[in-house]
Protein backbone atom coordinates (compact mmCIF):
# COMPACT_ATOMS: atom_id res chain seq x y z
CA UNK A 1 0.00 0.00 0.00
CA UNK A 2 1.26 3.24 -0.82
CA UNK A 3 1.19 6.00 1.48
CA UNK A 4 -1.26 8.04 -0.15
CA UNK A 5 -3.73 5.32 -0.53
CA UNK A 6 -2.97 4.58 3.06
CA UNK A 7 -2.92 8.42 4.11
CA UNK A 8 -6.21 8.57 2.43
CA UNK A 9 -7.67 5.11 3.59
CA UNK A 10 -7.07 6.45 7.07
CA UNK A 11 -8.65 9.79 7.39
CA UNK A 12 -11.84 8.27 5.82
CA UNK A 13 -11.59 5.49 8.68
CA UNK A 14 -11.31 8.61 11.11
CA UNK A 15 -13.78 10.46 9.70
CA UNK A 16 -16.07 7.62 9.73
CA UNK A 17 -15.09 7.13 13.25
CA UNK A 18 -15.93 10.81 14.38
CA UNK A 19 -19.39 10.58 12.40
CA UNK A 20 -20.52 7.57 14.15
CA UNK A 21 -19.59 9.76 17.24
CA UNK A 22 -22.14 12.54 16.20
CA UNK A 23 -19.13 14.62 14.91
CA UNK A 24 -19.96 16.15 11.37
CA UNK A 25 -16.87 16.44 8.98
CA UNK A 26 -16.90 20.09 7.94
CA UNK A 27 -13.85 19.66 5.45
CA UNK A 28 -11.55 16.67 4.32
CA UNK A 29 -8.06 17.50 3.47
CA UNK A 30 -8.22 21.24 3.99
CA UNK A 31 -4.77 22.56 1.76
CA UNK A 32 -3.24 25.92 1.97
CA UNK A 33 0.16 27.74 2.39
CA UNK A 34 0.93 26.09 5.51
CA UNK A 35 0.30 22.86 5.11
CA UNK A 36 -2.86 20.75 5.15
CA UNK A 37 -5.67 19.70 7.83
CA UNK A 38 -6.63 16.18 7.31
CA UNK A 39 -9.87 17.06 9.12
CA UNK A 40 -11.75 19.54 10.33
CA UNK A 41 -14.96 18.90 12.50
CA UNK A 42 -17.46 20.08 14.67
CA UNK A 43 -19.91 19.18 17.50
CA UNK A 44 -22.13 21.10 19.54
CA UNK A 45 -19.78 23.87 20.72
CA UNK A 46 -15.99 22.27 20.00
CA UNK A 47 -14.20 22.46 16.85
CA UNK A 48 -11.75 20.01 16.36
CA UNK A 49 -8.98 19.86 13.66
CA UNK A 50 -7.59 15.96 13.43
CA UNK A 51 -4.01 15.03 12.02
CA UNK A 52 -4.25 11.57 11.12
CA UNK A 53 -1.10 9.26 11.60
CA UNK A 54 -0.79 6.28 9.89
CA UNK A 55 1.95 3.32 10.71
CA UNK A 56 2.41 -0.50 10.15
CA UNK A 57 1.35 -2.59 13.50
CA UNK A 58 4.65 -3.65 15.20
CA UNK A 59 6.80 -0.13 14.66
CA UNK A 60 9.05 1.04 17.21
CA UNK A 61 7.34 4.54 17.57
CA UNK A 62 3.57 5.64 17.99
CA UNK A 63 2.39 7.62 15.26
CA UNK A 64 1.81 10.31 17.06
CA UNK A 65 5.53 10.86 17.80
CA UNK A 66 5.36 12.74 13.71
CA UNK A 67 3.83 15.11 14.42
CA UNK A 68 7.06 17.39 15.81
CA UNK A 69 6.48 21.17 17.23
CA UNK A 70 7.42 22.65 13.97
CA UNK A 71 4.24 20.65 12.64
CA UNK A 72 1.68 21.83 15.08
CA UNK A 73 2.63 25.57 14.36
CA UNK A 74 2.00 24.71 11.09
CA UNK A 75 -1.57 22.87 11.74
CA UNK A 76 -2.04 25.92 13.92
CA UNK A 77 -1.41 28.30 11.31
CA UNK A 78 -3.48 26.08 8.68
CA UNK A 79 -6.27 26.37 11.11
CA UNK A 80 -5.91 29.83 11.81
CA UNK A 81 -6.26 30.21 7.63
CA UNK A 82 -9.97 28.03 7.76
CA UNK A 83 -11.00 29.58 10.55
CA UNK A 84 -10.69 33.39 8.93
CA UNK A 85 -12.06 31.76 5.73
CA UNK A 86 -15.12 29.85 8.10
CA UNK A 87 -16.15 32.80 10.18
CA UNK A 88 -18.91 31.06 11.69
CA UNK A 89 -17.21 28.54 13.95
CA UNK A 90 -14.56 31.11 15.09
CA UNK A 91 -16.45 31.44 18.35
CA UNK A 92 -16.45 27.44 19.06
CA UNK A 93 -13.88 25.91 21.53
CA UNK A 94 -11.27 24.77 19.08
CA UNK A 95 -9.28 21.87 19.87
CA UNK A 96 -6.48 19.94 18.04
CA UNK A 97 -6.60 15.96 17.94
CA UNK A 98 -4.32 13.35 16.77
CA UNK A 99 -5.79 9.78 15.01
CA UNK A 100 -3.58 7.56 15.42
CA UNK A 101 -4.32 3.95 13.23
CA UNK A 102 -1.77 0.92 12.94
CA UNK A 103 -2.91 -1.66 10.11
CA UNK A 104 -1.30 -4.68 9.16
CA UNK A 105 1.02 -6.04 6.01
CA UNK A 106 -2.90 -6.22 4.05
CA UNK A 107 -3.91 -2.45 5.62
CA UNK A 108 -6.45 -3.48 7.67
CA UNK A 109 -6.89 -1.30 10.85
CA UNK A 110 -5.56 -3.40 13.73
CA UNK A 111 -5.73 -0.13 16.65
CA UNK A 112 -7.11 3.29 16.26
CA UNK A 113 -7.19 6.04 19.14
CA UNK A 114 -7.96 9.41 18.92
CA UNK A 115 -5.92 11.98 21.17
CA UNK A 116 -7.81 14.71 22.35
CA UNK A 117 -6.09 18.17 22.91
CA UNK A 118 -2.91 16.54 21.82
CA UNK A 119 -1.21 20.19 21.95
Amino acid sequence: MNTKLSGAMGEAYTAEWLRKRRWKVLAMNYRCKFGELDLVAVKRKELLFVEVKLRKAGGVTRPADAVSRSKQEKLRAAADLWLAQNPAYSALRQSFAIAELTVDERGEVQSFSLMENAF
